[in-house]
């Protein structure tokens, strides 16, 4: 029979591992809703796993855990898969993959995915494989090695990186990637036209310089708590971008992978990087980057 005190004892125990779980899991929440976002590209479907996730920690033996980000990662992704899994069929899996000569990585190309993650694209990743996509998701914009792709997938790391080179090929070769301006003088003059519109709250500035049917994608991290991860329409991002008007004030033009984009500074690194999908001198697109593992792929110069 348990004395009272060793009762008082588990109990406190108990409390204070929920308490340390809770703490834990908010810290870590962010990213994993970034994660599960930019592979299911839906932000309905993002809260559900991450809310599943956070069921299944709280179910698991702490101890039976090394590393506690690398396993809620592990746990939202592979929940990710098995719901793209279920809502398509695709008869291909890893192992299935023709050999080719394209597998080694392009280091230019895939940093210039990293910060690519537009509109178009997320229509492209629709075409995927579920393991294409975990694979180009997870190394291409939040930077994880082969190997942790490859235990998510339960395959090898080439076949991981294959994957992940199939992806990306089919996406640089999507026509809809492609109806951006290529002229850099161009992107610039738009993205500095937002950035001072942002700046000084002008609407008519921002409605002139934004496409009728922006979107505006986000990281958890840059948001206010509840604000959508997308949005859609000149009304509402402008809105957005008024209310964010003291922000944009600490923000600045740059070079992002070589193109035109906003960065926002804190003690001399760079906190958001704003990239920019532009056609016809408008912004039909943009992304706010604020989750610590992408801004660390980005190359960002003045």
């Amino acid at each position: 029979m348990t004395a009272p005190r060793d009762v008082g004892r588990e109990a406190s125990k108990a409390m204070d591992d929920n308490t340390d779980r809770d703490a834990v899991f908010r810290r870590e929440r962010p990213h994993l809703l970034a994660v599960a976002f930019r592979v299911l590209g839906s932000e309905a479907d993002a809260q559900d796993v991450v809310q599943e996730a956070w069921i299944r920690y709280l179910r698991v033996e702490l101890e039976n855990i090394d590393n506690v980000s690398a396993w809620l990662t592990t746990v939202v992704t592979r929940l990710c898969l098995d719901l793209l899994r279920r809502s398509r069929e695709y008869p291909r899996e890893p192992a299935d993959l023709p050999e080719s000569a394209d597998d080694v990585d392009d280091p230019e190309e895939v940093a210039l995915l990293a910060g690519d993650l537009t509109e178009a694209m997320t229509i492209v990743l629709e075409e995927l494989t579920p393991p294409q996509r975990v694979a180009l998701i997870l190394h291409d914009v939040f930077g994880a090695p082969f190997d942790e792709v490859a235990h998510v997938l339960g395959t090898t790391p080439g076949s991981a990186k294959k994957l992940a080179s199939r992806a990306r090929t089919r996406v640089r070769q999507s026509p809809s990637t492609a109806d951006t301006d290529t002229d850099p003088g161009t992107a610039r003059r738009v993205v500095s036209a937002f950035l001072k519109a942002a700046q000084q709250g002008d609407i008519d500035g921002l409605v002139k310089i934004l496409h009728p049917g922006v979107t505006r994608t986000a990281d958890p991290q840059a948001l206010p708590p509840g604000a959508a991860l997308r949005v859609h329409g000149v009304r509402t991002v402008v809105t957005e971008t008024r209310a964010l008007q003291a922000r944009a004030r600490q923000a600045l033009v740059a070079a992002i992978d070589g193109q035109p984009g906003i960065v926002v500074m804190a003690e001399q690194s760079p906190r958001i990087a704003l990239i920019f999908r532009i056609a016809d001198a408008r912004i039909v697109h943009y992304d706010v980057i604020a989750d610590p593992q992408r801004l660390a792929l980005l190359s960002i110069a003045d």
